[in-house]
């Protein structure tokens, strides 16, 4: 037990600080092939992670305090349907994400612009959903 919890908790670790690099380093991997490749099948884990961090901080106002947080996650059908909704949030962010990359590569010519444009097509589930979720 204590071996497994070990495990989730060391994978845990992994994804926050790849998720917490990989948007930085993304502009520099993607000049070289093996780190666009690399970032071409990781970033959008690292994506969905951000998204679904954006549907929940954002979403509830958890800076106004824990009542708001409360109403938000009653007014979205409980803890039950909240965290639903947010796992929703989350795949759409990974989909979303890899439809997102495909479409640069295969719509756009090779082309330093191209390479630019690639880490903001791969993030902007995520600016959507911060965006979407700061409206409503």
């Amino acid at each position: 037990m204590l071996k497994s919890l070990l495990n989730s908790l060391l994978i845990l670790i992994a994804l926050v600080v790849a998720s917490a690099i990989l948007p930085f380093a993304s502009f520099w991997l993607c000049h070289d092939p093996l780190g666009g490749q690399v970032f071409f099948w990781v970033a959008p884990w690292t994506c969905a992670f951000w998204t679904l961090l954006a549907s929940v901080l954002i979403g509830s106002r958890f800076w106004r305090g824990k009542g708001t947080v409360k109403a938000w996650r009653a007014a979205r059908g409980g803890s039950v349907r909240s965290a639903g909704k947010s796992t929703a949030w989350m795949f759409f962010g990974l989909f979303a994400s890899y439809a997102a990359q495909f479409a640069v590569v295969l719509l756009l010519p090779a082309s330093p612009l191209a390479r630019a444009l690639f880490p903001l097509a791969t993030y902007s589930p995520a600016i959507f959903a911060a965006m979407w979720c700061a409206c409503g």
